[in-house]
């Protein structure tokens, strides 16, 4: 009886866990959170590089990309760069992301300046995106717990989850234990245009790690990117690197 009765318990206890999930436990927003997010020193940069294949409404690319982000400048620096198959280069450009955004068309020698390429990536994702959107998707910055309105953390066994209010954004982060995040959702005003980022295993070199993919996908609707890991380094990137000055020659 006593055997039955302890099966029964079991049996109960596992439907409750499928049911409901693991069992969370809330918590505050400070500094052993913000821990969990990927940092680097402030002196070191870091750049990798990978192949990068985007579908969106209007715009359709396959290539290369390298990226390289520095701390100390608040910045990343994106080099994409496409070929036929016969090798003939059909696109070279590079995005500038720190305090605006910065289009360079090295094929055609054309520059767009911050409000003109907001309205262009605003044209191919549907949303007006900002600098710290793509900083915080590409897990170079995220935002503090001094930026986000009525932060809601819970723990469990495996990992947190991270639901708050980021500027005019909501967002919805997911993390395992010892693993770094998973999964970052971001809604737009209104609640209509959703993205969902999933991080594959990091892959560490040189005292650095990055994620071995990263694919993003419109919640509703079509629209997806995905990002292949092939290589990351350290590097330390002059602050010249990330300004237009210079640029075509880099």
């Amino acid at each position: 009886m006593a055997f039955a009765v302890s099966c029964v318990a079991i049996i109960a206890a596992a439907q409750s866990c499928a049911t409901f999930g693991p069992h969370r436990v809330p918590a505050p927003c400070d500094e052993k959170f913000e821990a969990l997010f990927p940092a680097m020193p402030a002196r070191d940069g870091l750049e990798i590089v990978g192949r990068l294949r985007m579908d969106l409404a209007r715009y359709r690319l396959r290539g290369l990309v390298r990226i390289v982000y520095s701390p100390a400048e608040h910045a990343a620096r994106i080099d994409f760069r496409t070929s036929s198959l016969f090798g003939a280069v059909e696109e070279d450009l590079t995005l500038l992301v720190g305090d605006g955004l910065i289009l360079y068309d090295r094929e055609r020698g054309r520059y767009f300046e911050n409000d003109s390429t907001l309205a262009l990536v605003e044209e191919g994702i549907g949303e007006r995106i900002m600098p710290d959107d793509i900083l915080g998707i590409l897990l170079f910055a995220f935002p503090r717990c001094a930026e986000l309105r009525a932060p809601a953390i819970e723990y469990s066994l495996t990992g947190w989850e991270l639901k708050s209010a980021w500027r005019d954004r909501s967002i919805d982060v997911r993390g395992e234990n010892d693993a770094g995040v998973k999964e970052f959702r971001l809604c737009f005003p209104g609640g209509k245009n959703c993205y969902i980022v999933r991080y594959g295993k990091a892959v560490a070199a040189q005292g650095a790690s990055y994620p071995r993919w990263v694919r993003l996908s419109r919640e509703k609707g079509k629209g997806k990117a995905s990002f292949e890991l092939i290589d990351i380094k350290t590097v330390t990137p002059s602050a010249s690197f990330f300004g237009v000055d210079g640029l075509e020659g880099q």
